[in-house]
């Protein structure tokens, strides 16, 4: 069964509180895998995880010099995923970031396209290190929500 994921509006980020970020990355991460193991299976997931990505960071629909602006929230959580994902170079400063935003954005694109399938293990691995990201911070500002004042 599927599940629009809370994705009721289109302007959905990874710093998105109200949104099931880290099910759509692990939804992401099984089609992928379906994909490594041979079936055929829709990408829905992985196509709109993309969609998430660009509209993070802002990306343009062609890659290239990237002047944007980036909320802490999706820079904490793509950063953490990036780290959490294993080797894929430093990510050192924005720019760095958003040049890998892009690379991800461009090769969970060609996945859907029936592209070139090498390097899917890789990102299915930052898909399910995304899932984790997102869900720590999504419990993070949680947190640091004031209770309800009548809730014991």
């Amino acid at each position: 069964m599927r599940t629009n994921c809370g994705f009721e509006n289109d302007q959905i980020e990874l710093s998105s509180t109200d949104a099931n970020i880290p099910l759509l990355a692990i939804q992401a991460a099984n089609e992928l895998d379906e994909i490594i193991e041979g079936r055929a299976t829709p990408l829905d997931s992985v196509r709109r995880l993309a969609d998430v990505l660009k509209k993070s960071f802002r990306l343009p629909p062609t890659t290239g010099a990237v002047n944007c602006f980036v909320d802490s929230g999706t820079v904490a959580v793509f950063s953490h995923a990036i780290d959490e994902s294993g080797p894929g170079g430093d990510v050192a400063t924005l720019e760095d970031l958003i040049k890998r935003a892009t690379e991800i954005v461009s090769t969970l694109e060609t996945s859907t396209n029936g592209g070139d399938h090498s390097g899917l293990g890789s990102l299915r691995d930052f898909c399910i290190a995304l899932s984790g990201a997102a869900a720590a911070y999504q419990q993070s500002i949680f947190e640091l929500r004031p209770a309800h004042p009548f809730h014991i």
